[in-house]
């Protein structure tokens, strides 16, 4: 297991790198037959908005097999920051590795076509009215799981929606989280 870590408007001490090194090397020893050979990537930055209070972010993501597990905390402390985001990512892999071995194992899983990717578009602003530019894509590997696969998914990661290729209809869906705790699914028409 390596940990990357980047900065984004903030210098990396060396005593930053070893505490983040420190916080998350403990999560290789409790979930090490998960985490072993995947890299752990560590993103700190500051907001350069005084108005902002929580200006110390810290955002974590682990590509383990197939899945993503990302967590993101602000706080006024860089410190905190890295200590909540480890607790918070600490859970997020415990409910993992028990939805892993819950699941039926040794049940054969069809492998995912590298050749399918889908591009993320990110755009927070819900004013209709803004004429907003897309800031941000990414592109990802779109992997083919039941609803429900989708679901256990979206729960390890820190967005409102996943989008999969559904293993049943084999069409490109979308599953969500409504604003009542309960889940969505948009399936298109074409």
């Amino acid at each position: 297991m390596k940990i990357l870590i980047e900065g984004k408007n903030i210098e990396l001490t060396a005593a930053l790198k070893d505490y983040v090194n420190e916080k998350f090397s403990r999560l290789q020893k409790h979930y090490e037959h998960i985490i072993k050979e995947h890299d752990i990537r560590v993103k700190l930055s500051t907001a350069k908005n005084p108005r902002i209070t929580n200006d110390s972010i810290t955002e974590v993501t682990i590509f383990l097999d197939g899945k993503i597990i990302r967590s993101e905390h602000a706080s006024e402390d860089m410190y905190a920051s890295i200590d909540l985001v480890s607790d918070k990512l600490e859970r997020q892999l415990h409910k993992y590795k028990d939805k892993v071995y819950r699941s039926l194992q040794h049940k054969e899983r069809p492998l995912p076509n590298p050749e399918l990717t889908g591009v993320l578009l990110e755009n927070s602003n819900n004013n209709h009215d803004y004429e907003g530019k897309i800031i941000k894509s990414k592109k990802f590997h779109l992997h083919p799981l039941t609803p429900e696969q989708a679901t256990d998914q979206l729960d390890l990661i820190s967005h409102d929606f996943y989008v999969f290729i559904n293993s049943k209809t084999n069409q490109i869906n979308t599953i969500y989280r409504r604003k009542d705790g309960d889940y969505g699914l948009i399936e298109p028409v074409l």
